[in-house]
């Protein structure tokens, strides 16, 4: 009788396995082709790995309805529900769709318009994969988004290491992982802002004393004792954004540059546009 619960630590393990497989699949090929001559494979590499990844397919879940992974581990899909129509979409997800993004990259560089269609497509699918793996945590099933979305779902006769035991080692996998979603998460954050939200509310605590931004600023000024706003040294290229501070070009222009609605620490004025300060 088939095994209908399949651990999740199992699960996580046979997707690492493909991975794994890939790229050292990937490592062979590039070591035998290593003595060619600089450049040869470079325009084409995307079509090699469209290769691989397709021969990986064919002898693993085309034949035999499992990844290679799933099989070191013997698990395999419920063949029921695995039609000639979902394997054309599984492999369209997980061959074809990452061919059409690395060929996007490598011949369609300076195309703005193709790259933000990418980078939003790989935002979706990203969001995508992080609440698809929190579903995971809670329910035990579908560990890859495609076999959520299809429905396809893992089963086993038997489970080579159904003697699994180690508590502390399956928690590690899992926090390992749940430290990779969180790494994620943060990478899509904006830093700055999140800065400067911090930064709007803390001024009301009562440690600190709180200063309003003024209606009307006062002439900045420049003497020998004056410090940037931001990094409290001597400015360096002294640059204003429409308060009585001085900041050096490059504090003003990094933090503008990766929040607009930058506040200046002193005062809390968000100013529009920075201009050179000139002393008259």
């Amino acid at each position: 009788m088939p095994i209908s619960y399949i651990p999740r630590v199992t699960q996580l393990d046979a997707g690492q396995l493909d991975d794994q497989l890939e790229e050292l699949l990937k490592q062979q090929l590039f070591n035998a082709t290593k003595y060619f001559e600089p450049g040869i494979l470079q325009p084409v590499l995307p079509e090699l790995e469209l290769l691989l990844r397709t021969w990986i397919f064919k002898y693993s879940v085309y034949d035999k309805k499992l990844t290679f992974g799933q099989q070191m581990l013997s698990l395999k899909y419920n063949m029921e529900n695995f039609s000639k129509s979902k394997l054309y979409w599984y492999y369209g997800y997980t061959v074809g769709l990452k061919y059409l993004k690395d060929r996007a990259l490598y011949s369609l560089t300076s195309n703005t318009r193709v790259q933000s269609f990418v980078h939003q497509l790989e935002t979706f699918q990203l969001f995508g994969d992080i609440l698809n793996f929190l579903r995971f945590i809670q329910s035990g099933k579908y560990p890859v988004l495609i076999d959520f979305i299809l429905g396809l779902e893992l089963t086993a006769d038997k489970l080579t290491r159904e003697d699994l035991t180690d508590f502390s080692w399956t928690r590690e996998l899992l926090w390992h992982n749940f430290i990779e979603l969180i790494g994620t998460l943060i990478s899509l954050m904006n830093i700055f802002g999140l800065q400067r939200l911090l930064s709007n509310v803390l001024k009301y605590v009562w440690w600190r004393q709180h200063i309003k931004p003024a209606g009307k600023m006062d002439v900045p000024t420049m003497t020998h004792a004056t410090v940037c706003a931001i990094c409290s040294q001597g400015p360096v290229l002294p640059h204003t954004m429409g308060c009585s501070h001085i900041f050096c070009y490059y504090c003003i222009s990094a933090n503008k540059a990766m929040d607009y609605e930058f506040a200046c620490p002193k005062c809390y004025y968000s100013g529009k546009e920075i201009i050179k300060f000139v002393m008259v």
